[in-house]
């Protein structure tokens, strides 16, 4: 899955993951650095939302999200924190956070948004969704194995904007799709939710910090 740069310094694009992040555990992690290293973005950006659009409420507030994010990525420098939508507060749409990024990093750096199939599946549902492509390169993460039937909008589209190879997605500032298969780690945010509700450990599912944040806390009981 790695493209043949030269060398750290070729490192270029933005790269941004967002999510509910409730709470956010090694699976996210393990996809950022494999995104971040192997495709040799500059940065990974990510972004936990203020208000979910197409999930539940979480039980634990904004604050606490954005808190268990910034202990969960400390250690690694190319991973960063955006609080941009929980600053912003109200529905976190996903339109409005690519153009206020598009707007920052300017007309000509590569902006690339990682998602996950499902979330893919379900763009017709979300708030302007066309203009996602204006303002970044959308790169898709799928499981192994999974080839999803695409309804017609959503096949036009990716015929439309599907790119030949990743590093087209560092070579223009946005307007490509690209899909990429990961194996991901067995974890969820709702399996971490449901054991520590149940009294159950949580260690090794995600980082240290953030086990201790959410015991010291006493989150998700």
């Amino acid at each position: 899955m790695t493209i043949d740069l030269p060398n750290p310094s070729a490192r270029k694009g933005v790269a941004i993951m967002g999510g509910t992040f409730d709470p956010i555990h090694n699976g996210h992690l393990r996809t950022a650095v494999d995104i971040l290293d192997g495709y040799h973005y500059a940065n990974l950006k990510l972004i936990p939302c203020f208000q979910p659009v197409h999930k539940r409420q979480p039980s634990v507030t904004p604050q606490q999200r954005l808190d268990m994010v910034n202990l969960a990525i400390s250690s690694h420098p190319g991973l960063s924190v955006d609080a941009r939508e929980i600053v912003r507060e109200g529905p976190s749409y996903t339109a409005d956070t690519l153009r206020d990024i598009r707007a920052e990093v300017g007309a000509d750096e590569p902006l690339v948004m990682v998602l996950g199939m499902d979330s893919f599946l379900s763009l017709p549902t979300w708030h302007n969704w066309q203009d996602l492509i204006k303002y970044a390169h959308l790169f898709v993460v799928s499981r192994p194995g999974w080839e999803p039937d695409l309804i017609s909008e959503l096949s036009r589209f990716c015929e439309n904007y599907r790119a030949a190879s990743p590093h087209e997605l560092q070579c223009t500032p946005s307007g490509l799709v690209w899909f990429e298969t990961l194996t991901p780690l067995g974890i969820s945010s709702s399996m971490i939710r449901t054991l520590a509700r149940q009294g159950k450990s949580i260690a090794y599912l995600l980082p240290e910090p953030v086990q201790n944040y959410i015991e010291k806390n006493q989150l998700y009981r």
